[in-house]
C-alpha cells in the first residue's frame, strides 16, 4: 500500500498528461469561452429541446473563488442519476470527495475532502444559501454537517471547492467547501415526493429486508418583489447493524463453555470469532422549512430562512449468536447490580474470547435543532456587490440513552447511561466586491469580516431507569467555547489579454473560552464533586497570504493557486473528556493551530458541451490534528495528537461531457490519485508509536467516479454509475490489513442503476417515476463499519 512521494510524482505527471491528451483527442473544439474565468456551462440534452443551466457568474454575487479548483453539481444531473434519499447524496459522483454515509439517515455522514480524510471534518466547510450546515464543534464520527437540515429536493446546484485557495474561508477549508444553493419561486409552485428503500440484509446471522420511506411536500409563489416558499420533509428507514460484535481468540485457560458464532478475524488478520451485531438502526426526520425572499431591485435580494428539525433515533433488537449449555441465548457478562462486566468464553474449539455485557445494549437519541438565517445579496451600487448572512443554530435537545445490558439478560435491572449534548453556534459573514475597482476594467477586489462564535458542553449522567430516561447520577460535565474575528480580502489584476494575477489575505483572531472538565463521586459520599480543571482562556492570531497566477487562451485555462492556512482547534479536541460504556477520550486544551502550505496547479481544455480538467496538488502540513490512541498513566484512551509534520501529492482528472459526438448521451469520469504520509512525528505518552513514514489514515490512494447517461427518448432516461474506492489504513499505526471485517476500510466498487420516466399527464404538471438500485452486484464492504448491501428504491414526483 506504501507509494513514496518520489514515484508519486513521477507517474502522476505521465498519467494527467495522458488524461488530458486523451480529452482533447475525444472531440474537436468548435467553441470559445465567452467567459475565461467562469466554468464552462454545460448544455442538458431534453430530447428536441436543450436548457442551458447557468453557472456561479450568473449568480448575484460575483465569483470570489476563482483561484480554487471547483467542481459543480446541477440538480438536473442528480435527478436523473442519483438515488438521491438524503442531501448528501448529491456530491455522490464528485472527486476528491468522501462521504462516510453508513446507511440512508445516517447522522453521522463525516465529510471528507481531497487530502483530509473522511474523520478530519474539521478541514471542511458546508454552507446552504450562506448558512453553515458543518459542525464548528465536534469532529471525528460525531462531526459530520447538519445534512437533513436540507432536504435534496429543494437543491438548485452545488459548488465543491478544493483547498483554503480563497481568503473568504478559513483554514477550516483545509479540505474544501461545499456550498448548497436552494430554489425559490418566480411563480406558483407545488411539489410532492415519495421514495420508498428496499435494502437485503445477510450479515453476521441475519437474513432480512430492511425498509423505509421519504416523503417531501413544498409550495412556494412569488407576490411582485416577495416570494415565499415552505416544505415539510419526513424520512424513516431502518439502516443494517453498524457494528458486528467480534473478539479476539486466545489459547488461555477458563472460559464459559458456549456454542455458536462464527469465524472471523481482527483487523491485524488474528483469530477471531464473530458473535452477532448491536442491532437495526432505525432514524426518523421531520424537517419544517419556509424561505421568505425580497428583492428589493432587479439585482439585490434579501432572504429569511429558518428551519426545525427533530430526529429520532433507535438501535434495538441486537442479535446474540452465542448459547450456553442449556441452549440460552447468552448476552455477555454482567454483575449483580445490573452493570456491564467482561465474562470470559470458551469455544467448542478450546478458544477464549471475552464479551462484555454492554456490546448488547439498546439506545434511544433524539435532536431537536432550530435554525435561521437572514441574508442580503447582490448588487448595491453599478460596480458594489454585497453577500452577507447572519445565522444561529440551536440543537436545544440533543439526548441520548443507552442501556448498561440487554433487555434479555438474566442480570438486566434496567441501568443505563445518559448522554446529553448542548451544541449552539452563530455566524455573521459579510463580503464585498466591486469588478471595476478603482474604476479600472482590469482590476477585481473583494474584502469582508466574520465572526464566529460556537459552545459545546456535554453531560453524561448514569440512570437507575434507562426507560424512564431518569439521569441519577452526573459523573460528566466538560466543554467550551471558540470564537473567531477575521478580516480578509483580495485583490484581481487582468495585466495582460488571457492573464490574471491574484492576491489576498486573511486575518484570524481566535480565542479559547471557559474550558472546563468536572467528574463526579457518588452522590452519598462527602465530597461529590472532583476532579474540577477550569481551562484559561486562550487567544491566538495568524495571517495566511493567498495568490494566483492564471492563463487562459482560447480554450485553454491555466493556473497556479498557492495558500498559506491555519486551522484552529475546537472545542470537542480542546475540551471533551468523556467517560461512556464502551469508550473513554482525553482532551487535549493544548493544541495549537494547525499551520499548512497548499499548493494547486490546473489545467482544464474546453470541449463541446463539456470539458476535460486536470488539478495537480501538494500539500505539506504541521501540527495536524489527529484523533489517535495513546497510553496515559496506564490508560488507553482515544485524544487528539498533534502530528508534526504530513506531506500528500496527488492529482483529479475530470472529464465531463453531454451529448457525446451530438449522441444523447452524457457522460462524466473523475480520478483522485494521491498519498499522504507522515514525514515528522514526536510522539506522546506512555508506550505511543512514532508514525513517521506511516501512511495517513482513513484516506484511499485510488477514487474513481464514472456515470454514462442514455436519452433513451425526451422522457425516458437511464443511468449507470460507478464508485471505485482503494483500501486504506483505519489507523496511523498502519497494522490493520485484514479486509472485509468491522473496523477496516476495504477496497470497494459499487455499481448503481436509476431510471426516470417523466408522464405526460398535463402541461403544467410534472410527474416523474423513477426507479434504482445502488449497490447492484451487492458487494460487502466496510469503512470501519459495514456499508449498506443491495438496495432498491421506487420514487415518484409531481410537480406544478
Amino acid at each position: 500500500m506504501t507509494i513514496t512521494i518520489k514515484t508519486m510524482k513521477k507517474y502522476l505527471l505521465l498519467l494527467g498528461i495522458t488524461y488530458v491528451g486523451c480529452g482533447v483527442a475525444a472531440e474537436p473544439v468548435k467553441t470559445k469561452k465567452t467567459d475565461k474565468q467562469a466554468q464552462t456551462k454545460i448544455d442538458k440534452y431534453q430530447g428536441e429541446e436543450m436548457v442551458t443551466y447557468g453557472t456561479v457568474t450568473d449568480r448575484k454575487f460575483p465569483d470570489t473563488a476563482k483561484a480554487t479548483p471547483t467542481y459543480t453539481i446541477d440538480a438536473a444531473d442528480v435527478k436523473t442519476k442519483v438515488n438521491a434519499t438524503t442531501v448528501e447524496d448529491t456530491m455522490r459522483y464528485a472527486p476528491g470527495v468522501l462521504i462516510r454515509k453508513r446507511f440512508m439517515g445516517d447522522p453521522n455522514g463525516t465529510l471528507g475532502m481531497r487530502t483530509s480524510n473522511s474523520f478530519q471534518t474539521a478541514h471542511s466547510m458546508v454552507y446552504a444559501d450562506g448558512m453553515p450546515l458543518h459542525n464548528p464543534l465536534r469532529t471525528s464520527f460525531s462531526g459530520a454537517p447538519r445534512w437533513s437540515m436540507v432536504s435534496p429536493s429543494e437543491i438548485d446546484s452545488a459548488d465543491v471547492l478544493y483547498g483554503p485557495f480563497s481568503s473568504q474561508y478559513s483554514g477550516n477549508s483545509i479540505g474544501g467547501v461545499i456550498n448548497l444553493n436552494t430554489k425559490m419561486p418566480e411563480k406558483f409552485e407545488a411539489q410532492m415526493d415519495v421514495t420508498g428503500m428496499f435494502q437485503d440484509v445477510h450479515r453476521s446471522g441475519r437474513n432480512e429486508t430492511l425498509m423505509g420511506y421519504k416523503t417531501f411536500i413544498s409550495a412556494g409563489d412569488k407576490f411582485d418583489k416577495f416570494s415565499v416558499w415552505a416544505s415539510y420533509n419526513r424520512f424513516e428507514n431502518e439502516g443494517q447493524p453498524q457494528t458486528i460484535n467480534a473478539a479476539a481468540l486466545t489459547t488461555a485457560a477458563g472460559g464459559t463453555p458456549i456454542t455458536g458464532g462464527e469465524g472471523y478475524q481482527t483487523t491485524t488478520e488474528a483469530p477471531a470469532i464473530a458473535y452477532g451485531d448491536i442491532g437495526i438502526a432505525q432514524q426518523t426526520t421531520d424537517l419544517f422549512k419556509a424561505k421568505f425572499a425580497y428583492d428589493f431591485t432587479e439585482e439585490l435580494q434579501g432572504r429569511f430562512t429558518i428551519a426545525y428539525e427533530d430526529r429520532v433515533g433507535k438501535v434495538d433488537d441486537p442479535n446474540s449468536l452465542l448459547r450456553d449449555a442449556a441452549g440460552n441465548t447468552v448476552w455477555g457478562g454482567a454483575t449483580s447490580a445490573g452493570l456491564s462486566s467482561s465474562q470470559n468464553y470458551r469455544t467448542a474449539g478450546g478458544k477464549r474470547f471475552a464479551v462484555p455485557g454492554s456490546v448488547f445494549s439498546v439506545s434511544d437519541s433524539e435532536r431537536q435543532a432550530l435554525n435561521y438565517g437572514l441574508g442580503l445579496k447582490g448588487k448595491i451600487s453599478d460596480n458594489w456587490s454585497i453577500d452577507t448572512t447572519a445565522s444561529y443554530y440551536d440543537a436545544f435537545n440533543d439526548r441520548t440513552i443507552s442501556s448498561s445490558l440487554n433487555p434479555n439478560h438474566p442480570l438486566n435491572k434496567n441501568k443505563g447511561q445518559i448522554s446529553d449534548e448542548k451544541p449552539w453556534w452563530a455566524t455573521y459573514d459579510l463580503k464585498l466586491a466591486n469588478d471595476k475597482f478603482m474604476g479600472r476594467d482590469d482590476l477585481s477586489f473583494m474584502g469582508g469580516y466574520q465572526f464566529n462564535h460556537a459552545s459545546l458542553n456535554l453531560d453524561v449522567y448514569n440512570s437507575n431507569n434507562y426507560k424512564a430516561g431518569s439521569a441519577d447520577v452526573k459523573t460528566n460535565d466538560s466543554g467550551g467555547a471558540t470564537q473567531t474575528n477575521s478580516a480578509f480580502s483580495q485583490l484581481e489584476w487582468r495585466f495582460l489579454p488571457d492573464w490574471s494575477v491574484m492576491a489576498g489575505g486573511r486575518f484570524d483572531h481566535w480565542q479559547a473560552l471557559d474550558g472546563h472538565v468536572r467528574v463526579f463521586d457518588d452522590p452519598t459520599t462527602t465530597a461529590n464533586e472532583r476532579n474540577i480543571q477550569n481551562y484559561a482562556d486562550r487567544d491566538a492570531s495568524r495571517i495566511s497570504p493567498k495568490a494566483s497566477l492564471e492563463y487562459s487562451p482560447d480554450n485553454w485555462t491555466f493556473r497556479y493557486s498557492f495558500s498559506k492556512a491555519y486551522r484552529f482547534p475546537i472545542a470537542e479536541e480542546m475540551f471533551a473528556s468523556l467517560s461512556r460504556l464502551n469508550s473513554i477520550t482525553t482532551s487535549a486544551p493544548g493544541l495549537g493551530p494547525e499551520q499548512g502550505y497548499f499548493h494547486n496547479f490546473m489545467t482544464q481544455y474546453d470541449i463541446p458541451r463539456g470539458y476535460v480538467r486536470a488539478n495537480f496538488f501538494f500539500d505539506q502540513i504541521n501540527n495536524e490534528i489527529n484523533s489517535t490512541q495513546v497510553t496515559i498513566n496506564g490508560q488507553t484512551t482515544t485524544t487528539f495528537q498533534p502530528i508534526d509534520q504530513t506531506e500528500a501529492i496527488g492529482v483529479d482528472l475530470t472529464y465531463q461531457q453531454n451529448e457525446v459526438f451530438n449522441l444523447p448521451v452524457d457522460l462524466m469520469a473523475n480520478t483522485t490519485i494521491m498519498n499522504k504520509q507522515i514525514t515528522k512525528h514526536n510522539p506522546i505518552g506512555t508506550n505511543s508509536v512514532n508514525y513517521t513514514g506511516k501512511e495517513w489514515d482513513r484516506l484511499p490512494q485510488l477514487q474513481i467516479n464514472g456515470s454514462a447517461t442514455y436519452h433513451i427518448t425526451q422522457p425516458w432516461a437511464a443511468s449507470v454509475g460507478v464508485r471505485y474506492r482503494s483500501d486504506s489504513f483505519q489507523t496511523l499505526t498502519n497494522t490493520d490489513t485484514a479486509a472485509n471485517v468491522m473496523g477496516g476500510t476495504d477496497e470497494s466498487t459499487f455499481v448503481d442503476l436509476k431510471t426516470t420516466y417523466q408522464l405526460p399527464i398535463n402541461p403544467k404538471l410534472k410527474s416523474t417515476l423513477s426507479a434504482g438500485i445502488d449497490n447492484v452486484f451487492d458487494a460487502n464492504a466496510f469503512e470501519n463499519h459495514p456499508y449498506p448491501q443491495r438496495t432498491y428504491f421506487v420514487s415518484a414526483s409531481l410537480k406544478y
